[in-house]
């Protein structure tokens, strides 16, 4: 089940798109909350819930932002399989370069805590892992420029002009994960309505990106995204085909937006 990080990834091969943004569309304060779903035997189950979270913080004596994402099944279903999961990025305030992402995974009975840190200067990350049992492992990755880790991505997203894209463009993406960097894009499917049932009509941005083959999803463009095509540029729903059955993703609250959704 896995949920913050079948989210995360969801959110990470979707939003990350383009060259450095200007202004920030976000501020410490947001938090954001989504439901998510599985198609389980022919219903829709509300299998657990994922927040996004917005602060200022210091890495190394210097201010920046810090992202955080945690992800938990419903307790009903701890019993069967308990998902806790945490993902902390820490990034620059001006362009979101990410200095530190942190990921600690509890899902079942596996587990895994990883920490990284980035030096752009010499174009690489240092990962320190601790899988289960396992001993810890160290090691040094190579880092493409223009790379962010799967948090930074989604906010340096939100800062992008979507409407300067054209319908079936391509945006290539360069995202740092599992101690690699993958070089992907989505492409864009133009702008919809998606009607919420607590929000109303929400005028939207829709995505479709190209999916690598993988323990979760199948290889090809089998996702859609819809985004807000306002001021806050925060996605609301995301469907997508998984190897097992279908997943969704709802926005079901929030906090701290720099101007009301629409606006």
């Amino acid at each position: 089940m896995g949920h913050i990080r079948l989210y995360i990834a969801l959110m990470m091969v979707i939003l990350g798109l383009g060259a450095r943004a200007q202004e920030n569309k976000f501020a410490p304060g947001e938090s954001l909350k989504y439901g998510v779903y599985y198609y389980l035997m022919g219903v829709w189950v509300g299998a657990g819930e994922v927040t996004f979270s917005v602060e200022e913080s210091v890495f190394q004596e210097t201010p920046c932002l810090k992202f955080t994402g945690y992800g938990q099944t419903h307790k009903r279903y701890d019993w069967f399989y308990k998902v806790r999961d945490t993902y902390e990025a820490y990034a620059s305030p001006t362009d979101l370069t990410p200095y530190r992402f942190r990921r600690d995974v509890s899902e079942g009975d596996f587990y895994f805590v990883e920490d990284c840190l980035f030096d752009h200067q010499h174009s690489r990350v240092f990962s320190v892992l601790k899988v289960k049992e396992k001993a810890v492992k160290v090691d040094t990755s190579a880092l493409m420029e223009n790379s962010f880790d799967v948090l930074s991505m989604i906010y340096h997203a939100r800062n992008l002009d979507f409407s300067s894209f054209e319908v079936a463009d391509k945006i290539p993406i360069n995202m740092f994960v599992d101690r690699e960097t993958h070089q992907l894009f989505i492409r864009y499917l133009g702008t919809e309505v998606y009607d919420h049932d607590e929000y109303g009509e929400i005028e939207c941005y829709v995505f479709s990106p190209l999916l690598v083959e993988g323990t979760l999803f199948k290889s090809g463009e089998k996702m859609k995204v819809y985004v807000t095509k306002d001021s806050n540029v925060i996605p609301v729903y995301i469907e997508s085909e998984i190897r097992v059955g279908s997943i969704r993703a709802e926005l079901t609250g929030y906090e701290g937006l720099r101007a009301e959704i629409g606006n």
